[in-house]
């Protein structure tokens, strides 16, 4: 049976149902003629658009949607695109492009929705999957890296400190140290970025982490840049990390220096703040209240609009391939991110740059950081039992202890370290031993050793990263823990330490030792 033609009034009234509908749909709907001019918009496509239905229908869809004509040919077309916001913005839509041809004319309807904060969610999930995946990726590099670093680093060392200071190889040497310190901090920068370091908060003065990094940090700016420091006495006390402060310093010293490859000035200055209600408006992430100021300024090129937009994006860099990596400021973000502070970038193309670190003060007197001592402080007398697997980590710290007057032992593995145990006739005042090691792991080891020798002194070292855990329950127990690499003068001072903290221990010897057998070799 043929349908009964509908009353005039029915299709008036689809018809305004029909306008209502398209009127108030969520979905921004434009229709335009066989030629792309706009002739109707909803107020979706008004909002998402920022424009007003007079002007829309002065313009045309492939003004809107740019990648328009790349769309093929057909009835219905669907795609993920941009299109053009009346202030300039790209915005990230879903496109459904449908051609009509009703009455004998031919029409095009496009309905967008805005994907915009999916787009966003999707980047970050991606950034973050990556993050991972080099989170993964320092974990298994970094324990090598930093075996070789720590003998790099300590080998250095050592041939700085037997040349004069007026000896041309002692400036070739220092630059040695210098490119460890760079590749240090690098594998730093990778693990902080991958969330594969535990932070470990204490109350700090900025003011003293300053003053021992000068020395460092001189080295690594060179000699065509001249660093001042100042600093506010009586400045506030903070709640971070030590190390991450250092790392903090070493990555904006290092952008600094950059950014004057024909020298300049970089300063570096401490100072109490009062964020009050009228300077909160230019810290939005901060509430009011006191916070201690790191300033660290240069009188380099600068940055533009841009680069300061994205500067604190993980990998983007303004550097030429090869030059670098675009993982330093955006570690000393995350960083300050961490410790509840804020970091903001000043300056303008050709005027230098200006970074401000705020962190919350906070009470109670700040945890001393020793001072270095010199070389000759170091000295020592004992027996030290060095346990570790890589062979040049272990004679490097071989050279380095048995030149400030221990008598080491050493051990490939936990299996030679028991036969030394057991075998050694005089005391082991303190075992070095690493936290990873072939068969028992270096607590482990210890337990045993110290069944015949209970006063035995330990310090564990690592260059694992995945090791936090491990790590911080150690430092709970109160046991000493200093992560590679290191310096030669860092591991001396911190042996030094331990040994000289108190008289030496009762039963470092062993039980029986009077009853040993002949014939039993110790490894040396």
């Amino acid at each position: 049976m043929a349908a009964l033609p509908q009353p005039e009034y029915c299709r008036a009234q689809q018809n305004c149902l029909a306008h209502h509908a398209l009127e108030h749909s969520a979905a921004a709907v434009l229709l335009a003629d066989s030629a792309g001019s706009i002739l109707h918009a909803n107020a979706s496509a008004c909002s998402l658009l920022g424009y007003s239905r007079e002007e829309l229908r002065t313009l045309k869809l492939e003004q809107l949607l740019p990648e328009l004509q790349q769309l093929p040919v057909e009835p219905d077309a669907r795609c993920e695109t941009v299109c053009q916001h009346h202030d300039g913005r790209r915005l990230a839509v879903e496109l459904l492009l449908r051609r009509a041809v009703i009455e004998g004319a031919t029409y095009q309807f496009a309905f967008l929705r805005d994907i915009s904060e999916r787009k966003r969610l999707e980047e970050q999930l991606r950034e973050a999957r990556r993050m991972e995946t080099i989170g993964r990726l320092v974990a298994g590099v970094s324990h090598d890296f930093n075996n070789l670093l720590t003998a790099i680093l300590i080998y250095g060392g050592l041939l700085s400190s037997h040349l004069p200071g007026e000896s041309p190889l002692r400036r070739q040497v220092e630059h040695i140290n210098v490119a460890a310190e760079r590749g240090r901090s690098l594998v730093a920068q990778l693990v902080a970025l991958g969330g594969r370091r535990a932070f470990e908060p204490t109350r700090l003065s900025l003011n003293e982490v300053v003053e021992r990094m000068h020395d460092m940090l001189s080295r690594l700016v060179g000699e065509h840049v001249l660093l001042e420091t100042s600093h506010e006495e009586g400045l506030a006390t903070v709640w971070a990390d030590r190390t991450q402060m250092e790392q903090v310093l070493v990555n904006l010293a290092v952008n600094a220096r950059d950014a004057m490859p024909k020298g300049g000035v970089l300063r570096i200055a401490t100072s109490n703040f009062e964020l009050d209600e009228v300077a909160a408006q230019q810290y939005p992430e901060l509430p009011p209240g006191k916070y201690v100021r790191l300033t660290v300024s240069d009188s380099g090129c600068g940055m533009d609009e841009h680069t300061r937009a994205h500067a604190l994006e993980p990998f983007f860099t303004t550097k030429p391939a090869g030059r670098g990596t675009g993982l330093g400021l955006s570690t000393v973000h995350q960083i300050v991110r961490q410790s509840r502070g804020q970091i903001t970038l000043r300056g303008a193309s050709g005027q230098g740059t200006r970074v401000e670190v705020l962190l919350p003060a906070v009470e109670g007197e700040p945890e001393q950081i020793g001072r270095a001592k010199r070389d000759e402080q170091l000295s020592g007398a004992g027996t030290v039992l060095v346990v570790e697997d890589d062979e040049l980590v272990r004679r490097s710290l071989n050279d380095i202890l048995a030149g400030k007057g221990y008598r080491v032992l050493q051990a490939r593995n936990t299996r030679e370290a028991e036969l030394v145990g057991r075998t050694h006739e005089g005391a082991i005042d303190l075992v070095l031993t690493d936290l990873v090691l072939p068969g028992l792991s270096g607590p482990e080891l210890v337990e045993k050793l110290r069944a015949d020798r209970p006063g035995m002194q330990v310090l564990y070292i690592s260059g694992y990263r995945e090791d936090d855990d491990r790590v911080r329950r150690l430092v709970d127990a109160g046991k000493a823990f200093f992560p590679k690499p290191f310096t030669a003068s860092a591991i001396a001072e911190k042996v030094h330490q331990i040994l000289a903290a108190e008289p030496r221990l009762p039963g470092a010897g062993r039980k029986d030792a009077g009853h040993l057998r002949s014939g039993r070799r110790t490894l040396t």
